[in-house]
């Protein structure tokens, strides 16, 4: 609970922060965006954040779209501090090569990482890519079920690869409850925006979302609102976009809180990784 107690805190310094640069600067700098390339994964988490044993019929996102979205965020904005790859689980899709380098070949992305279950090791053609020291590739260790962490962990040593393990006890899991309407008043979502603190946008099928938990649950019930993300599909000028991402860097609140418990005393840790049955 220290962790999510401490991303509160910074959240309003960090909104702060980007009000600052964007109006007296002109500068448009988010932290943290991540990327789904796939929907499929080979594990089924019972509460994945990007809800992905939940999809009927999971997909990959098409390769030029990806690039055409990707260089459309990119052109609007002036950095991106952390540019996370991920699924489902990244390994799967048979274009992350391409997807990797096109990130890493972009000078306003400081640092590009690539977030695996450590249980696919990646293969040869793609080594040479992730050598290079802009890219981190995270595995997150969930036990027995990542069956493969310590072979990839290996074989990042011995091609120079960065490489970080995040143990289950550094990384807890919430739960944010299913996809029903809580029926929250705006002080109550404003109150439960703030505590939530969230800080990570998600580029998800040509939509920059506030949180993952508004990508994904859009696909599955959320009410699909104009203003709740940037509309990447849509031809609009650099200026325009520019200005919509920052006023959804500001918001107070979003449809999908409603919808969601992070941020609210329901929202309690759960085990990490619990798998859902197989059907």
């Amino acid at each position: 609970m220290k962790r999510v107690a401490l991303r509160a805190r910074l959240f309003p310094i960090y909104q702060f922060f980007c009000k600052i640069l964007y109006k007296i600067f002109g500068y448009l700098y988010l932290y943290h965006v991540e990327l789904p390339v796939t929907q499929k994964c080979n594990l089924r988490c019972k509460h994945c954040v990007f809800m992905m044993p939940y999809f009927e019929k999971p997909v990959d996102f098409e390769l030029d779209k990806t690039l055409k979205y990707m260089d459309r965020l990119f052109d609007s904005v002036d950095a991106i501090q952390i540019f996370r790859i991920l699924g489902g689980e990244p390994f799967l899709y048979s274009n992350l090569k391409e997807v990797v380098q096109h990130a890493i070949d972009c000078p306003k992305v400081r640092t590009v990482e690539i977030v695996t279950n450590g249980t696919i090791i990646p293969k040869q053609d793609i080594l040479e890519t992730l050598q290079n020291p802009k890219l981190i590739i995270q595995i997150s260790d969930y036990g027995e079920l990542s069956r493969n962490r310590d072979s990839i962990k290996e074989l990042c040593n011995q091609n120079g690869i960065n490489c970080i393990v995040r143990g289950s006890d550094e990384k807890n899991w919430f739960d944010p409850g299913d996809l029903h309407f809580r029926g929250r008043n705006k002080n109550e979502l404003r109150r439960q925006f703030r505590h939530c603190g969230e800080i990570c946008r998600n580029l998800h099928d040509g939509k920059l979302y506030f949180c993952p938990r508004a990508a994904f649950g859009t696909k599955l019930g959320i009410p699909d609102v104009e203003g709740d993300y940037v509309d990447f599909t849509k031809e609009r000028s650099r200026k325009e976009i520019r200005k919509e991402i920052y006023e959804l860097n500001q918001r107070k609140y979003l449809v999908a809180c409603n919808y969601c418990d992070e941020g609210t005393e329901d929202y309690v840790p759960i085990p990490v990784a619990e798998q859902l049955k197989t059907k």
